[in-house]
């Protein structure tokens, strides 16, 4: 399988997390891409291109050896879930899965508005939409004091709720080494701050043979914008047999 994806450790990715967990870790080849060049305004953006194989040209996504292509991390995780080899990241269905996936799904809203912060943050001052700043941050305290409250209760298994809270509290954590300028609104935002339940999680479950796997380890795999299109042409190569 091929897994087209930002090779950018200094944070936790729940799709290499949730592969890990499910033992899918050494069927994957990992493709990094960076669809982010486009709106720093360098030219090799459209060299990594993946919009041959997936029209929204995003990472995560995820060609199977039979050609077919998942994208989007929630599908994505969903996959290695459902073929696991060795456990599962979803629990049956019931309250325990419900509370999983509601934290999937608030985490990666924290994360997709962090990285929509940090896009903006690429521009110049007076061109940013501080209307996005201010409605994202009450949403953010809340959101991460809800997780405080969930951690301090604890749970029985990590589960892809949990992974999804790695990802999106990792980048939110950085995101300052993206950008120079300091966030308009909390400029020395700390999560960590009057959170000590969510905080001591964090420290634990980063020690996961999973998250250690890649987190904040040197991407070493070819980089390059060849890479990236001899593997989306193998791809399309792999549709084209599997369609004749």
């Amino acid at each position: 399988m091929k897994l087209f994806y930002s090779p950018f450790h200094t944070f936790v990715h729940k799709v290499l997390v949730t592969a890990h967990e499910c033992g899918h870790w050494d069927d994957l080849d990992r493709v990094a891409t960076f669809p982010f060049k486009n709106l720093l305004g360098e030219d090799q953006g459209d060299a990594y291109s993946i919009a041959a194989i997936n029209p929204l040209g995003k990472v995560p996504t995820l060609a199977l050896d039979s050609g077919q292509v998942i994208f989007g991390s929630q599908a994505v995780c969903e996959y290695f879930d459902a073929t696991s080899k060795a456990r599962r990241m979803y629990p049956e269905a019931g309250p325990k899965r419900w509370d999983a996936i509601t934290r999937l799904a608030m985490s990666d809203t924290i994360f997709e508005t962090t990285v929509q912060m940090v896009a903006e943050q690429w521009q110049e001052p007076k061109q940013w939409n501080m209307v996005l700043f201010e409605s994202v941050w009450p949403k953010f305290i809340r959101a991460l004091d809800k997780l405080e409250q969930d951690a301090a209760r604890g749970w029985d298994e990590f589960d892809v709720g949990q992974a999804a809270m790695l990802h999106a509290i990792s980048y939110l954590g950085f995101r300052a080494e993206f950008y120079e300028a300091k966030d308009p609104i909390h400029p020395n935002f700390k999560w960590r701050d009057g959170r000590p339940a969510l905080s001591d999680w964090y420290d634990e479950a980063i020690q996961r043979p999973s998250v250690q796997s890649h987190f904040e380890k040197d991407f070493t795999d070819d980089g390059s914008a060849a890479r990236c299109q001899q593997a989306v042409q193998d791809v399309l190569a792999r549709q084209k047999e599997h369609a004749s």
